[in-house]
């Protein structure tokens, strides 16, 4: 009887590999046509006689971020592009955030005169009561001037390049919207590691998300759209502790184009410590949960406004990966156990198989260089995934009891080192 369920549960493990390896599969083929999508794009802008000089208004929500806020809007005054007017608001913190800000704007303005940093704009609002993310997002979007609404976490840093970059993406009229490149920075531990190579991969396949047109995530940490679609759709829900996935499936709703920027490239601070890391897992995984029932009719949809790709694959196979997470912890302790049992290593082997098969394409086409010393990491860090299986099944476990409970995720908080 007990081999009999073993079999049965086997079969069901097996039929969600393969159709997890169909997407992988999918993906891994598109992803290098990503560059040559871009490439092209880039070249019909630079070729435009009209190039616009898009005017970008970034917005730096703060919520006890003196640690790092300072080195974010450093980060945005010293990128290379200047129609840019910085919006960091301040949203009740009961940290030094507004100090620290304040004693900055100082000596900004004493150095107006003689700085480079003159040609951008700083203005920093703050306010006591903490409204939360969204509402901080919306007090910046409202106040904002620009052509071009560009978020991005406080505790995050922008590349230099990465404005002047995005503002090319904005060239093609039908862009409404633009995902950046996240790299998390605090690498030197196993955790920040981890989340590291979790970044890497997960960003790699956004690229195929691009090219099918079916992103469906623009997180926070660095994320832009036109102006004029929050003129349409309206502002960012200050309900939802995952206000970023909700503006996004809503942008998608009503039929907004979007792409992801893999030259625009944000650095930020992944959690440091465990509880940190399912805390933030927690947040997500109940934020999409919710954002799932909100937008259940894009599942399938045959309206003619929304992508195709994305109504008929990439969201269908998001749930699917839900309902795999939730047997994949027990299917991997009881194919470990059947392994040894009989000896029988052919599945395990094919599974590090296919993440070396990650870490090689990866290697050789994310970025403008080859960086094959992925490889020489694959070794060590491969079983890290498995530790954040573990994360994911305890977030996913965690939100659906808070389903069933009617509870609301509060937003989270760890302790900030700076990047």
């Amino acid at each position: 009887m007990a081999q009999d369920w073993f079999s049965i549960f086997r079969s069901i493990a097996v039929i969600f590999a393969n159709l997890m390896f169909v997407k992988y599969f999918v993906f891994l083929i598109l992803a290098p046509i990503y560059q040559i999508i871009e490439t092209l794009r880039k070249s019909r802008a630079i070729l435009k006689q009209e190039y616009k000089n898009y005017k970008v208004s970034v917005i730096i929500p703060a919520w006890n971020e003196s640690v790092g806020i300072v080195k974010t809007v450093k980060s945005v005054l010293e990128n290379d592009y200047d129609n840019v007017e910085i919006l960091a608001v301040n949203d009740g913190s009961t940290d030094n955030t507004e100090k620290v800000m304040n004693s900055f704007v100082k000596k900004i303005r004493r150095l107006r005169k003689s700085h480079k940093w003159r040609r951008k704009q700083l203005r920093f609002i703050s306010y006591t009561v903490n409204g939360g993310k969204g509402h901080a997002l919306n007090t910046g979007v409202k106040k904002a001037t620009g052509d071009i609404i560009l978020t991005i976490d406080a505790d995050s840093k922008l590349d230099k390049h990465a404005i002047k970059n995005l503002v090319v993406y904005y060239q093609d009229l039908k862009v409404d919207g633009v995902v950046g490149n996240v790299i998390v920075a605090n690498s030197q531990t196993i955790l920040g590691l981890t989340q590291r190579l979790e970044y890497l991969f997960g960003f790699y396949f956004k690229r195929s998300h691009a090219v099918m047109g079916a992103e469906y995530i623009f997180g926070g940490a660095c994320a832009s759209f036109r102006k004029a679609v929050f003129d349409h759709i309206g502002y960012y829900d200050e309900k939802n502790k995952t206000e970023d996935i909700e503006m996004t499936m809503r942008f998608r709703f009503y039929g907004y184009n979007c792409t992801y920027g893999e030259d625009v490239i944000c650095y930020t601070e992944g959690a440091s410590d465990i509880m940190g890391l399912l805390k933030q897992r927690l947040r997500w995984k109940k934020g999409r949960m919710d954002t799932f029932v909100k937008y259940r009719s894009m599942f399938f949809s045959k309206d003619k406004r929304h992508n195709k790709a994305l109504t008929f694959f990439v969201l269908p196979y998001a749930l699917l990966a839900e309902f795999q997470l939730f047997l994949e912890p027990i299917s991997i302790a009881l194919l470990i156990t059947y392994s040894f049992i009989a000896l029988d290593f052919l599945s395990i082997a094919f599974g590090i198989l296919f993440i070396f098969v990650l870490y090689f394409i990866n290697g050789l086409f994310n970025g403008k260089k080859i960086n094959l010393g992925l490889l020489i990491l694959f070794p060590l860090t491969w079983p890290l995934f498995y530790f954040l299986i573990w994360v994911e099944y305890l977030a996913l476990l965690t939100s659906i009891g808070m389903v069933l409970r009617g509870e609301e995720i509060v937003w989270q908080q760890w302790q900030r080192k700076g990047i």
